[in-house]
């Protein structure tokens, strides 16, 4: 939209968290230009902008456990001051709370769901029963049931 009303250069660059690839979007009037496309300055920006995404990249996978992170989310007030010891406390509680509470619904969730698949089996049991008294009141023997052929003697 942009682009069409204003004839704007436009280089839009984005590098996924979880691969190296880089994607590019480029306004129409460097499409059309092939020399611009490819001329060393963009091939600078590409590359420039690849070695930030790598930095970012590398930056992303020295992941800090849950626990640093609260710690480090509650080591500072909201204004940037650091807080004290009862603050941290606080925000320690509130986060133990909300996964307390968490654990909760996933036990009721658990618990819901373990109801509906024995409730499941129940059907089935029945819906083999019927079928085997509909099988012994149409042949007059239940085929679901094992029955062997007395043994022959061999003379």
């Amino acid at each position: 939209m942009l682009d069409r009303e204003t004839d704007a250069t436009l280089v839009l660059l984005a590098s996924p968290s979880h691969s190296s690839k880089l994607h590019a979007v480029t306004s129409r009037g460097l499409r059309r230009d092939p020399a611009l496309l490819g001329s060393p300055e963009m091939a600078g920006i590409r590359a420039l902008f690849s070695q930030v995404a790598a930095k970012r990249r590398a930056m992303r996978t020295q992941k800090t456990s849950l626990l640093e992170r609260l710690s480090m989310a509650s080591s500072a007030s909201r204004d940037g001051s650091p807080s004290s010891n009862a603050s941290k406390e606080e925000d320690l509680r509130r986060a133990l709370g909300t996964a307390l509470q968490s654990l909760s619904q996933l036990g009721d969730i658990y618990d819901k769901r373990e109801s509906r698949w024995m409730e499941e089996m129940q059907r089935l049991a029945e819906d083999r029963e019927r079928v085997e008294l509909l099988l012994t009141q149409v042949l007059g023997v239940n085929p679901l049931e094992k029955h062997h052929a007395p043994a022959q003697e061999i003379a």
